[in-house]
């Protein structure tokens, strides 16, 4: 039997249902465009990280909203682990994901399906930060972030100190959260800046984007 590998990638995306993913891009795409896009980014990351794994090997789990276990593996395939996300803000739910795995990992990063520049070269520099940094972060356009990294010693003191009293989707996400680190003395790294895909003017930084038939 193949050993779990310690590392860690934990992939937050909810179901594309039409009228209830990307609702913000919705006037831009319609309800069926917007849904289609995060198809299209969750599979476009997926691949990505399957790819990463030829290389790094880790345990890859999807967090979950908006449908059933068996509707995201109809969707995504059966060879994931699933795990639903749990209530509350995005912090809560981060906090929660990577809470639990403390104990049992080596490094983890968490990361959203929206940032279609995030490829393997940024996801292995966040991995290899991780040797030598507490916390890995990278920030995006918009001043929040599209990837946060831990790894096994430093968890414990990110979620008790950088997922609580954040004004989530609002451009100090990434300051407040880098300011609250270096209170605490966390050594990170950041990654390179990158856009996410938010809002109808965000479409010109995806080189593609699908439109309702």
């Amino acid at each position: 039997m193949i050993p779990d590998p310690p590392d860690r990638v934990i992939l937050f995306t909810r179901y594309p249902r039409s009228g209830h993913c990307k609702t913000r891009l919705i006037p831009a795409l319609g309800p069926e465009g917007a849904a289609a896009l995060h198809r299209a980014m969750t599979e476009r990351i997926l691949a990505r990280l399957k790819a990463l794994a030829v290389h790094h090997p880790h345990r890859l789990e999807i967090h979950y909203d908006g449908a059933s276990r068996a509707q995201m593996a109809s969707w995504l395939g059966h060879g994931h682990h699933y795990r639903r996300q749990a209530e509350g803000d995005l912090g809560c739910r981060m906090r929660a994901a990577i809470g639990s795995h403390q104990g049992r990992m080596g490094r983890l990063l968490l990361i959203g399906s929206d940032c279609p520049d995030l490829g393997t070269e940024i996801l292995g520099e966040a991995f290899a930060a991780l040797v030598s940094h507490d916390l890995v972060l990278g920030p995006a356009f918009d001043g929040g972030y599209y990837l946060i990294g831990v790894h096994n010693k430093s968890s414990p003191l990110v979620c008790e100190t950088l997922f609580q009293e954040i004004p989530w989707s609002t451009d100090k996400v990434f300051a407040l959260t880098k300011a609250r680190a270096e209170q605490h003395q966390l050594r990170c790294h950041i990654l390179t800046q990158l856009h996410d895909i938010d809002t109808p003017d965000d479409l010109r930084h995806f080189p593609y984007h699908p439109h309702p038939q």
